[in-house]
């Protein structure tokens, strides 16, 4: 087969082929390409190879997964169990779960020692000590009917009776 050209395709999508007077030419090319990898993006030809110009990034933003990047499969995401916060004030040592944050098994303590206030914890405000009217004692021992008023022990309005009905006593 004379005056045949030969085949100078060289399945390099990185080089343009031509078949000229000395034979086959592979000219590296600046196209864009694939390199193979779920990891990449912005693959381009150069010095006729695929190169790739950045890596993806794989952040899902949830705390309970370690992200990563399988050069097959592109990102991946594997639970964890690191600690995290459930955005409930009320519970301590919140860990993920199954990809998610689960309340810690602990509560928050929300007593502050005032017999006037009653104690509770809000999952939106944290701790909170409501004002109560509770009896109470003042720490007088003369004076009884003491009651709770705007979060303090107040002495109440009558005076202890010490009469010992003996006549010999003040």
């Amino acid at each position: 087969m004379a005056g045949a050209e030969p085949p100078c395709d060289d399945d390099n999508p990185c080089t343009d082929d031509s078949c000229g007077a000395e034979g086959c030419l592979h000219l590296p090319n600046v196209l864009p390409c694939d390199d193979g990898n779920a990891c990449t993006l912005g693959d381009t030809c150069g010095a006729g190879a695929c190169q790739a110009t950045a890596s993806i990034v794989c952040d899902d933003s949830n705390p309970c997964t370690h992200d990563g990047c399988d050069v097959q499969t592109g990102c991946t995401a594997a639970d964890n169990s690191a600690p995290c916060d459930d955005g409930n004030p009320c519970t301590l040592g919140d860990t993920c779960l199954g990809g998610a944050c689960g309340a810690g098994l602990q509560s928050l303590n929300c007593n502050d020692g005032n017999p006037c206030t009653d104690d509770a914890c809000s999952p939106e405000a944290g701790c909170e000590h409501a004002h109560n009217a509770a009896p109470c004692e003042d720490g007088t021992v003369c004076t009884v009917g003491d009651v709770c008023a705007q979060g303090v022990c107040v002495a109440g309005n009558d005076a202890l009776n010490c009469d010992d009905q003996n006549p010999c006593t003040v």
